[in-house]
C-alpha cells in the first residue's frame, strides 16, 4: 500500500474537507449577519467561526502540515475583533 492511500491520511482528508465546509458555512452566516445589520448576531458568529478555524487549524497541524499563514492572520483578526 502507497504512503497516499493508508487509511488515517484518507481520513485526515475527509476530516479536513469536512473542516473546510464547517469554515465556509461559519464564514457565509456571519457575513450574511453583517449583511442585515443584524450586530447582535454577530460575535455569537463571529465566536463560531473562530471555533471552526481552530478546529481546521488543529486537524491541519496534527496533519503535521505548516499553518497557512492566510488562515494564521484569520484567526489573529477574528480573535482581536472579538476583544473589546
Amino acid at each position: 500500500m502507497s504512503t497516499a492511500d493508508r487509511p488515517d491520511q484518507r481520513d485526515d482528508r475527509a476530516l479536513l474537507a469536512a473542516c473546510q465546509q464547517e469554515v465556509s458555512a461559519a464564514r457565509e452566516r456571519l457575513e450574511d449577519a453583517r449583511r442585515r445589520g443584524a450586530r447582535q448576531e454577530v460575535e455569537p458568529l463571529r465566536d463560531s467561526l473562530i471555533a471552526a478555524l481552530e478546529g481546521y487549524a488543529a486537524v491541519i497541524e496534527r496533519t503535521g502540515a505548516p499553518l497557512p499563514q492566510r488562515l494564521q492572520g484569520e484567526l489573529r483578526l477574528y480573535r482581536g475583533l472579538g476583544r473589546h
